[in-house]
């Protein structure tokens, strides 16, 4: 039993840069890249940098920390890392995840971005999509065919020889674009006076928008019904979502305590570093498992890659909810040492943070970023110890 337990930890923690890379130079290979062939090259590292005058005749898969392109890549470049810059030439297609993923080089085919923040400043030469919080494309921007958009915030500056089409909670448009605009607003869309939209717009909000630019065919509104929740009608289900939490965090702490306590610690440990792979988890991770989803072979490993996200997802709070009620505690100068009373007053103060009005979405994104990154992290470190005891293990075996 004690070597199956290993084992499981071993692959549950394993080196979280080495399996991204693996899954997503898969999915590329099957659905995106079929021609791929053994001259691209495969990186991987804290940071990696192209300089201006170096020139990359191949395909260029890169997972790690961060990476800069100031010179030529005679191919694609797939990347994942909290900060993606690209300042030269593509002359190919991007595909990236990150923290933050800034184009202001040429590319002469099409991007396809995951991140926090996107920003594009440079020629596209085909169509862009884009899921993230915050996208900007700047005056300089021009995109050969359509922009596609999943974001919180989106500004267009630049302009769009084709279609805009997707959602937003706020979007502004200040450039031009010779296409339709159709789009659903979560809160407020601005067109303003120097804003051309070439062809139709259509967008569904809870209000009218300020449109004040140009549309040289129709305008449509459609109207989402405001619906305002009442937090005492949310109360029983809030209740019972805390009580699932708590007995979820009590089993984790009667089978795996040291785990359980070692995750929490780790919040305040690194929490920078929790945040940018919270982050990075994620929003590549569902990515990923959709798009394995798509291929036949894909399908097992993308829907356990769905399952186990859902469940990080979930149980994150639980570690955060640890950390906070044992910090509260030594504050108060109430330490003890039972960790399920801990663990219980964190959570309601994780509970109540997380519906306060305004703030309480972001509190949430915050809370679920740390307990995702201080998974991944520990993880890693368990990995890294066991796997050093496991190969000194099977050498003394083999040595006697």
């Amino acid at each position: 039993m004690r070597i199956d337990l290993q084992t499981y930890t071993i692959v549950s923690g394993m080196n979280t840069k080495f399996l991204l890379k693996i899954l997503i130079i898969l999915f590329i290979s099957v659905i995106i890249f079929p021609s791929i062939t053994s001259a691209s090259e495969f990186r991987s590292g804290d940071k990696l940098v192209i300089m201006k005058d170096e020139v990359v005749n191949d395909d260029l898969y890169f997972a790690g920390n961060s990476i800069t392109v100031d010179g030529i890549i005679n191919g694609d470049l797939i990347a994942a890392g909290s900060e993606i810059r690209v300042t030269g030439t593509i002359n190919g297609g991007i595909i990236a995840a990150g923290g933050s993923i800034i184009v202001t080089g040429k590319v002469t085919n099409d991007i396809k971005a995951a991140g926090g923040v996107v920003r594009i400043g440079g020629d596209v030469g085909d169509n862009v999509l884009v899921f993230t919080g915050n996208l900007v494309l700047e005056k300089n921007a021009r995109i050969a065919r359509d922009l596609t958009l999943g974001a919180e915030t989106a500004t267009i500056d630049g302009t769009v020889n084709g279609n805009i089409n997707g959602g937003a909670s706020n979007m502004e448009m200040n450039g031009a674009t010779k296409g339709n605009v159709t789009v659903r607003i979560g809160n407020n869309i601005k067109l303003s006076p120097g804003a051309t939209i070439g062809g139709n717009l259509e967008y569904t909000a809870p209000r009218q928008g300020e449109i004040s630019g140009i549309v040289s065919g129709t305008t449509t509104y459609k109207e989402i019904p405001v619906q305002r929740e009442n937090f005492m009608s949310r109360l029983p289900g809030e209740i019972i979502g805390y009580l699932w939490l708590l007995l979820i965090g009590i089993i984790s702490l009667i089978f795996a305590p040291e785990l359980t306590q070692k995750i929490s610690d780790n919040i305040s440990v690194k929490p920078l570093k929790n945040l940018l792979w919270g982050l990075l988890v994620l929003i590549v991770t569902p990515v990923v498992a959709i798009l394995l989803l798509i291929t036949i072979i894909g399908i097992p490993l993308g829907l356990i890659l769905l399952v186990i996200y859902i469940i990080l997802f979930y149980i994150s709070r639980i570690y955060v909810g640890l950390w906070v009620g044992q910090y509260v505690l030594r504050k108060l100068k109430q330490e003890t040492k039972s960790r399920v009373l801990a663990m219980a007053l964190g959570l309601i103060i994780v509970v109540i943070g997380i519906n306060l009005p305004i703030i309480g979405g972001f509190i949430h994104f915050v809370i679920v970023l740390l307990g995702f990154g201080a998974i991944v992290l520990t993880e890693y470190d368990v990995y890294k110890r066991l796997n050093h005891s496991f190969y000194n293990q099977l050498a003394y075996i083999f040595k006697e």
